[in-house]
């Protein structure tokens, strides 16, 4: 509803609400609407937190796993 009205606050404030209620899907929300408003680092950052809750799909969120060092691993291309 707040996204449709171009009210992205009010949506980022609904999704921060619901996550806080138990609701960790809300964070995939709020990741997946920062990424669609150029925020890369920030979506990957809910990404990352809503796993840690147990929300969404491992496979979706990092789908190429992790690094030894914690980073995303990329998408294997041939050489």
């Amino acid at each position: 509803m707040w996204i449709k009205a171009g009210d992205l606050e009010g949506a980022e404030a609904a999704y921060r609400e619901a996550a806080e209620h138990g609701d960790p899907s809300a964070l995939v929300g709020l990741a997946r609407l920062r990424e669609e408003n150029g925020d890369p680092e920030g979506a990957e950052a809910l990404y990352r937190e809503a796993a840690d809750y147990g929300g969404g799909s491992p496979t979706r969120l990092l789908p190429y796993g992790l690094d030894p060092d914690g980073t995303p691993t990329p998408q294997w291309t041939p050489s």
